[in-house]
């Protein structure tokens, strides 16, 4: 979520759920593109002035609303590097096929060329992702699974590439042979020396 004050007055709460849940649905439904505050206004019942006061910037509101639906799972300690990855490759897979937030992923990162906020958004996203995956590679050295000395924040950005590229580039499945093929392949690198 965005830096901005958000008042603890119930009413005031209750008002901006309403609207970043309209936010949500346009997102889902249309695309960062179509999302206006006149769209929202209208799917919320709440006024423009409302909006535009606790979002002073479209970015702000597309920026919030995206955030509302990217909320990620904390990776369990399942014991092995292994067991982590496909429990990561599952949830990215389920996901990539069915969350709000992937439906919306093309819109936002074709919008954000051209704005800052969402930009910032889109880099959130990312940085996220690549935290809570990054945990399974710091385990997996305390583990002795892989070699010490290999950068968690650059397996895990390795890791996660290729789903994204299957979902937004080349529209080829995201299945268990793949699945079992990344894991496989960032393993492998895992157990190398170097960054």
């Amino acid at each position: 979520m965005s830096e901005r004050a958000v008042s603890t007055d119930p009413r005031v709460a209750h008002t901006r759920s309403v609207v970043l849940g309209a936010t949500v649905e346009i997102l889902a439904e249309e695309g960062f593109e179509r999302l206006t505050v006149e769209a929202v206004a209208e799917r919320s019942g709440v006024a423009r002035s409302t909006i535009y006061r606790n979002w002073p910037e479209r970015s702000d509101l597309l920026s919030d609303g995206f955030d509302q639906m990217c909320s990620f799972e904390e990776i369990p300690d399942l014991g092995s590097m292994d067991a982590e990855l496909r429990f990561v490759a599952t949830e990215i897979a389920n996901s990539l096929a069915h969350a709000q937030w992937a439906k919306a992923l093309p819109s936002l990162i074709g919008a954000a060329h051209h704005d800052e906020g969402l930009t910032e958004a889109q880099r959130l996203f990312a940085q996220r992702r690549q935290a809570l995956t990054g945990v399974i590679f710091e385990r997996a050295v305390e583990r002795d699974e892989i070699v010490a000395g290999r950068n968690p924040k650059h397996l895990a950005e390795l890791f996660a590439s290729g789903f994204f590229f299957r979902f937004l580039m080349t529209r080829a499945p995201i299945d268990d042979a793949f699945i079992d093929a990344q894991i496989e392949a960032v393993i492998a690198l895992a157990s190398q020396p170097g960054n």
